[in-house]
């Protein structure tokens, strides 16, 4: 019996031993491998397809360290400054007008950024709106500023402080940026400094109701990198850390970051900048024409054939739209090489230019293009250069249809020269149309001082007074050359 068991144990180890003996000999190593069958053609669509997946997928997710290097430099804290205009008391009096304790400051702040190497700042109008004084700090120093010029209607600002070799910003044409880009919004929120927030662009400009609440333009980018208090006036940078906008606003409920935050364009904020510098006021163009959105219902009416573009509604009589052979119904298709396709991306190239300046605008009636010459107008109809003293907002100019006749108000160099408090000039008269056209006593160029008694002083006020009046009215004029006279009429139904 043992000595089956020892002949098993010697046949069995001898095979182990002849295995590994055959092995190293003839140097074959064999690998276990579970291997799937898949069809050729599926293997090969399978190839292609992720080879096309490798080809669209995204790059490596955006280092953001860069812009966030080169922009934080230039932006700065900001703060305003405003004393209380409340009477002093009499130990204040006492004091030598001085008061005891620092309760009559209030001290606001914001954001700006540095828009060139010798001092010049860009914030927002509402960041120093009603400043005693301004200061700005940048990296550990602070200069008294300066307040070049503001232009409320854009919520821009311009201060400039003594400094040289400043760090400037790097502007980026913001008529390159597109819906889904990355940005960051750096600025100084809750007084904190330089912070950097992260986002990208969720929409450039509206005509929501929303939009127009919360932002004084319908020019804007539109981000969801967080904005808090503080951001305003504060730079919204691109990738390579160059400036596409100025923070402005938010949307929330609690005042706090919601998702929603606004930025005015580069586009526009340099042409803002340059024109308050040079003229300490904006030189705004126009084109003497109203337009608006198309959409299904404006198609269908105008029976159009498809949604691009914008619809002229209206024209200015001897405007630059009219003298360029525009008229209403006409759809404006490009301006220069620009499509248009909406009323925002319509005003980001009018509100990029200054009067005086030509542009070609192709427009389609009846369903032909054609094109035309335009020179751009200032508010006032020409293409002079206005300074603060002869500059208008848009309210002050108003259209009556019945009436026939567009009123405007006085500018300051008009009241000062004529030494008039209050006055609505008839800018123009429709002789073709209009209730205006029957008073042979008044011309254009005449100031309604006032109307039965009743100063006027807000064009669209005076033209909705007179359109409900009849009877008999008064009016107190003034004509180009200062002369004072009273014309009559009796209004019918």
């Amino acid at each position: 019996m043992k000595s089956k068991i020892a002949i098993v144990l010697i046949a069995f180890t001898s095979g182990i031993a002849g295995a590994f003996t055959y092995q190293k000999l003839s140097g074959i190593n064999t690998i276990t491998e579970v291997i799937r069958e898949v069809p050729a053609n599926f293997q090969q669509a399978n190839y292609e397809s992720r080879e096309r997946y490798e080809e669209a997928s995204p790059a490596i997710p955006v280092d953001f360290r860069l812009a966030a290097e080169k922009s934080v430099s230039s932006v700065v804290y900001i703060k305003n400054i405003q004393r209380s205009r409340r009477s002093m008391s009499f130990m204040e009096y006492f004091n030598g007008g001085r008061s005891s304790s620092n309760s009559g400051v209030a001290i606001g702040s914001g954001s700006g950024v540095i828009y060139s190497k010798d001092g010049y700042i860009i914030t927002n109008h509402h960041v120093i709106e009603g400043a005693d004084a301004i200061e700005v700090q940048h990296e550990k120093r602070t200069y008294q500023a300066r307040l070049v010029g503001s232009d409320p209607s854009t919520d821009i600002a311009v201060l400039k402080i003594e400094a040289n070799d400043l760090p400037a910003i790097d502007l980026a044409p913001s008529k390159d940026v597109r819906v889904g880009d990355w940005v960051l919004a750096v600025g100084n929120p809750f007084n904190l400094t330089s912070t950097v927030t992260a986002g990208i662009v969720s929409a450039i400009g509206s005509d929501s109701k929303a939009i127009r609440e919360n932002f004084p333009i319908k020019l804007y980018i539109q981000t969801d990198a967080a904005i808090n208090p503080g951001n305003s006036g504060g730079a919204l940078v691109n990738t390579d850390g160059e400036l596409i906008g100025i923070n402005t606003s938010i949307i929330s409920r609690t005042g706090s970051y919601a998702g929603y935050g606004f930025a005015v364009p580069s586009d526009v904020v340099e042409k803002i900048v340059e024109d308050l510098k040079k003229y300490k006021v904006v030189q705004k163009a126009y084109t003497g024409a109203e337009v608006i959105e198309i959409d299904e219902k404006v198609a269908k009416e105008e029976k159009l054939s498809n949604l691009e573009g914008v619809l002229i509604q209206s024209i200015r009589r001897s405007g630059a739209a009219d003298k360029a052979g525009l008229a209403s119904g006409d759809v404006i298709k490009k301006i220069g090489s620009k499509s248009i396709s909406s009323k925002a991306s319509f005003e980001e190239v009018i509100n990029s230019m200054s009067p005086g300046d030509e542009i070609r605008i192709q427009y389609e009636r009846s369903n032909r293009l054609y094109e035309a010459d335009l020179t751009l107008e200032n508010i006032l109809g020409n293409t002079d250069i206005l300074s603060s003293d002869n500059s208008l907002k848009e309210d002050d100019i108003y259209f009556s249809g019945y009436l026939g006749a567009e009123f405007r108000a006085l500018t300051e160099s008009e009241r000062e020269s004529l030494r008039l408090n209050y006055g609505v000039k008839v800018s123009k008269i429709d002789m073709e149309s209009g209730f205006f056209r029957k008073l042979d006593d008044i011309e254009e160029g005449d100031i309604i001082v006032a109307v039965n008694g009743k100063y006027a002083n807000n064009p669209a006020a005076l033209a909705k007074y007179i359109e409900q009046y009849y009877g008999k009215i008064y009016f107190q004029i003034v004509d180009k050359s200062g002369r004072q006279r009273t014309e009559t009429y009796r209004f019918s139904r």
